[in-house]
């Protein structure tokens, strides 16, 4: 990060939000409204909506960001501690004082505030799953870390990220174009539901060693370092033995296969955590750059899944 003197205003918000991890969120709101075109035939899509559904669905994400770093902070967790071994963690801005909790906090509620707004219009457009949906987001992205649950805590991050970034986000863009509930998408949300998970579990591999000082459980701590190798090459194998099944049961078009092209990608990165340093300074800019290469191998993955359905649909 730059000199502290240098990073404000819109820049430093810039980093705090993380704008790297929205890929996650907005991959499967335009995976869902495909969806929703293939699956119902003369559907009239509602481009106004979607554009309001993936705004919503990145405020939702950015509140999210934000009061994670905030209890991590709080916590102890993104706090530098040379003597431990410990980085500076998070997205920096609060471990480096660049900016205090209390602000940060302010930003997480104008951004849930916009999302809750955008959720409210697209109720009245789509109908009342979208309230469902709505109270479902904000209550994991609030509640993943923040008091009373801080479920991200106790083991239930991996399944929280599930759900929220990977089933509801891509049921809810679906019900936003059809205006009603389905179980496919829910099916076909898998591969997403996996990848959000890998993202969140290379960034708890990297933090295996600094989040048991703080009496954090995470999958990877639960599994061991070994096993939580294994469970992410697990994720991303089974994204696409996923598409792969969805093709051969005919529940997706053949064309989207073409997202298999980035294969040699998520085998690189199933390489690169076997070398994982012990180190922790090491260990702690290696594992952030596996992360954020996790998170764009997410986006290399959506991107030629979304282009194979597109083909699907003019063909």
């Amino acid at each position: 990060m730059e000199n502290n003197q240098t990073v404000k205003g819109f820049k430093l918000w810039w980093i705090a939000i993380r704008p790297y991890s929205f890929p996650a969120s907005v991959m499967p709101v335009i995976y869902g409204s495909l969806l929703a075109v293939l699956l119902s035939d003369g559907l009239k899509f509602n481009f106004a909506d979607f554009i309001i559904c993936i705004l919503g669905s990145v405020l939702v994400h950015i509140g999210s960001n934000l009061i994670n770093d905030i209890y991590d902070y709080r916590k102890g967790i993104d706090k530098e501690d040379k003597e431990a071994g410990i980085p500076h963690g998070g997205s920096l801005v609060l471990s480096k004082r660049l900016m205090n909790p209390s602000t940060m906090m302010k930003g997480a509620i104008f951004s849930l505030f916009l999302a809750v707004l955008s959720g409210i219009y697209l109720m009245f457009s789509a109908g009342i799953w979208v309230l469902y949906l709505m109270i479902l987001g904000f209550v994991m992205a609030v509640f993943y870390t923040a008091k009373p649950l801080q479920l991200k805590y106790f083991a239930f991050g991996d399944i929280m990220v599930f759900l929220s970034f990977g089933s509801g986000m891509t049921l809810g863009a679906y019900i936003v174009q059809t205006h009603q509930f389905s179980f496919i998408p829910i099916l076909l949300s898998i591969p997403f539901g996996l990848l959000i998970i890998a993202i969140l579990h290379s960034n708890n591999i990297r933090d295996v060693k600094f989040d048991g000082r703080f009496g954090v459980k995470t999958v990877a701590i639960i599994l061991g370092e070994k096993l939580s190798r294994y469970y992410y090459y697990v994720l991303i194998i089974g994204s696409y033995v996923s598409i792969v099944t969805f093709v051969i049961f005919g529940l997706i078009p053949v064309f989207a296969l073409l997202n298999l092209i980035t294969l040699p990608a998520g085998i690189k990165l199933i390489k690169m955590l076997s070398n994982l340093p012990e180190g922790s300074q090491e260990r702690w800019e290696y594992g952030t750059k596996h992360n954020v290469m996790t998170a764009q191998f997410n986006t290399q993955f959506g991107i030629t899944l979304m282009v194979g359905l597109i083909l699907a649909l003019i063909f």
